[in-house]
């Protein structure tokens, strides 16, 4: 083999095999051969004589019997002139002539799906993927790929609003990834203009920066970096408009702020930024001194308008996080009432009323919570109320927790509050509800933590019925009677809930007082709104970032597993028994946290292990499209979100350990959510309905055990 053929096929192994390292040997050849490099090529009968001519790369291992082969380094292989790394794309990228396809660029499916959503065109993503390959050549031919320096860009197609969305081709900056990568943008040209609009960008009023700063403080912590798309959704949801001022691009637009500090990342193989929001009362980075005293805390709110120590002192922003989810509930609902109001003005209004709750001693306390009322008004003439609620992430204490617009009826108590978190833990009345329910064989701490979940979802859902002395709702259980089994409640002196027991509407002085006092039985808790969403269709296309699923739920895998994939990392291999026997949820995190370091560190190791995940969901797959039972219906509490658990064999390929939670999105589609423990799977299903399944059972639970301080927050 000559030198330069070597070099060619050298380059062509680096872009798909980064790392030196054991590879399968047919997935070597299957690359090799895709990418028009195969033996006959360079006059070989076969892939093993061809190795065997280039043995400075290519090695077998335990005399070719295992299915292995070592691909080495070759240090004097991959340089240019200079002595410097070469880029796989050098050779081709910017010549205009290049024919796409899947061999060299990268086009991730998320990128491709939300592609789809803005052309409003129905394709499924390999159809887009098409697409973009025919554009791109219909531009070349028809002189409107345009090359710029580092990058492509060519038109695609024309969305609703008449602008051009623009393909992007630049080489992709990720060593483990293919040689190019692409994105898009929305213009209105395919020629990439600055500034996007047609006049030149203006200055931004000090008021505007002024509202902007206090919106960003509300939401965000100060002096940490914070993803640009995070801020920029923030302030398009909240009504910032960039385009007024003449700023096409966002980037553009936060720079010109002066209490924002702008960084460059590479993520992913793609550019992109980091924000960082100066505090002004300690950066150099100071706002326009028109406005600059609007920053500075002003003493008056230090003074003598405290009535409980519990209660902190400053601006409500100063403590406090409004999310947009809380706050748009209560934009929705002052508009509905016919009244205009921008979240900047709301804001302020809110941080007004609590200063009067303050200085009236209206603010309240209950269960660690801290609820004040509002100017706005119910139907009934009693005041919403918002519910502040200590925060356990870093940065602000306080977050702004619920807005209760709901109107109660005249036989509801008005001081009585949801039991939003109550524990059901006594065993003895869980033993009771277990003897009168239909024949199920509970574990007693599953059952209270199905109760709690249930309990959430039926106050979600505005079920939940109380009276001055009694409340009640249906646990969606039923007696040997199929008749509905709810829970009782009392208040105690503290006027808290205290449960009393379980019981039918047609059995002991609990059910009569279900049948005197409410006008109407209390429902059942719905999960799915359309009945045929509980069948799961494989013909549907479901969307998985490996990486993500891993890195995210990493505590959730089991630790036989990562011991499997971690097994050539020493440091890997010291921390993993350390993490069953460490009884501090803190010290887990931090254990985890490195298990993640080590995993970024290789090429080789993300590879393999997200190389096993795809196996475990692509037998998972088969095993749904023979038995579509096998995909179970559940819910996930916290998230508030419609799924299905799948089966996953991490360890042996045959007995599930873990389930795989899917998300029905808005488009129809799934998307890979979460990994969970059979325990969890189990009790997300058991929302839903009874367990039918041949999986996922109460003896598979206990034998796979499962952490029993696992959370649902993903």
């Amino acid at each position: 083999m000559k030198d330069e053929e070597k070099l060619q096929l050298y380059s062509c192994i680096k872009r798909q095999f980064t790392d030196a390292g054991l590879y399968k040997l047919s997935r070597v050849y299957e690359w090799l051969f895709t990418n028009g490099f195969s033996p006959e090529k360079f006059g070989y009968g076969s892939f093993e004589e061809l190795c065997e001519d280039f043995p400075e790369v290519f090695m077998f291992q335990d005399d070719r019997n295992s299915g292995f082969i070592l691909i080495k380094d070759w240090h004097d292989g991959n340089k240019n002139i200079s002595g410097e790394n070469k880029h796989p794309a050098d050779n081709f990228f910017g010549t205009k002539n290049i024919i796409l396809n899947d061999d060299i660029i990268e086009m991730t499916q998320q990128s491709l799906y939300a592609l789809s959503k803005i052309l409003g065109n129905d394709l499924t993503v390999q159809q887009i993927k098409q697409m973009v390959f025919s554009r791109f050549e219909e531009a070349e031919k028809s002189d409107k790929l345009v090359f710029l320096g580092d990058k492509y860009i060519f038109p695609i197609e024309r969305c609703h609003d008449g602008q051009m969305i623009n393909g992007i081709i630049t080489k992709n900056l990720n060593s483990y990834g293919k040689s190019l990568y692409f994105s898009f943008e929305k213009a209105r040209t395919y020629f990439p203009v600055s500034g996007f609009s047609e006049r030149k960008p203006s200055e931004i009023p000090d008021e505007e920066k002024r509202r902007i700063y206090n919106l960003l403080c509300d939401n965000f912590a100060l002096e940490k970096p914070h993803h640009m798309a995070a801020i920029s959704k923030l302030l398009t949801d909240r009504g910032v408009d960039r385009l007024k001022y003449g700023y096409g691009k966002m980037k553009d637009f936060l720079a010109k702020l002066p209490f924002l500090e702008l960084k460059e990342i590479i993520l992913g193989g793609v550019p992109q930024y980091l924000v960082t929001i100066r505090d002004v009362g300690k950066s150099s980075v100071r706002p326009a001194k028109a406005f600059e005293s609007e920053f500075v805390h002003n003493d008056a709110y230090n003074a003598g308008y405290v009535k409980s120590s519990k209660i902190p002192l400053g601006r409500l922003s100063d403590f406090c996080n409004l999310p947009v989810k809380p706050m748009s509930i209560l934009k929705n609902f002052i508009e509905e009432n016919g009244v205009s109001v921008d979240f900047f003005k709301l804001n302020d209004n809110i941080t007004e009323d609590f200063d009067t709750a303050r200085k009236n001693g209206t603010i309240r306390f209950y269960g660690g919570k801290m609820i004040f009322p509002t100017r706005y008004k119910k139907s009934d003439g009693s005041c919403v109320e918002l519910t502040l609620k200590p925060s356990a992430y870093e940065g602000k204490e306080w977050f702004l927790y619920y807005v209760d617009t709901f109107v109660r009826d005249s036989k509801m108590s008005v001081s009585a509050k949801y039991p939003e978190n109550y524990a059901f833990s006594d065993i003895q009345t869980l033993r009771e509800l277990k003897a009168i329910a239909l024949d199920e064989e509970w574990d007693l701490h599953i059952l209270g933590e199905y109760l709690s979940y249930t309990l959430k979802k039926i106050i979600s859902e505005k079920k939940f019925c109380f009276s001055r002395n009694f409340a009640a709702f249906n646990t969606g259980l039923a007696d040997k009677n199929y008749d509905d089994i709810f829970a009782c409640f009392e208040y105690n002196e503290y006027g808290d809930y205290e449960l009393v027991g379980f019981c039918t509407a047609f059995s002991s002085i609990k059910g009569k007082n279900i049948r005197d006092i409410f006008d109407r039985l209390p429902r059942q808790a719905v999960y799915f709104q359309n009945s045929e969403a509980l069948i799961f269709d494989t013909e549907k296309y479901m969307y998985i970032d490996y990486e993500r699923l891993f890195l995210d739920n990493i505590e959730r895998f089991p630790l036989e597993y990562l011991s499997e994939q971690f097994f050539d990392v020493r440091e890997a291999m010291d921390i993993i028994p350390r993490i069953k026997t460490e009884t501090k949820k803190e010290q887990q995190i931090k254990l985890y946290d490195k298990i993640k370091e080590l995993y970024s560190l290789s090429g080789k190791l993300a590879f393999r292990i997200q190389n096993s995940l795809r196996n475990a969901v692509a037998a998972a797959e088969k095993r749904v499209k023979r038995n579509f039972k096998a995909a179970v219906p559940a819910y996930l509490p916290d998230a508030e979100l419609e799924a299905f658990m799948i089966p996953l064999s991490l360890i042996d390929g045959k007995n599930p350990d873990a389930a795989l939670a899917v998300e029905i999105t808005r488009s129809g589609s799934y998307k890979a959510r979460t990994v969970l423990s059979l325990r969890c799977a189990y009790i997300c299903s058991r929302l839903v309905c009874g367990p039918q399944n041949e999986w996922l059972s109460l003896d598979n639970v206990s034998l796979s055990g499962g952490n029993e301080t696992e959370m649902f927050n993903n």
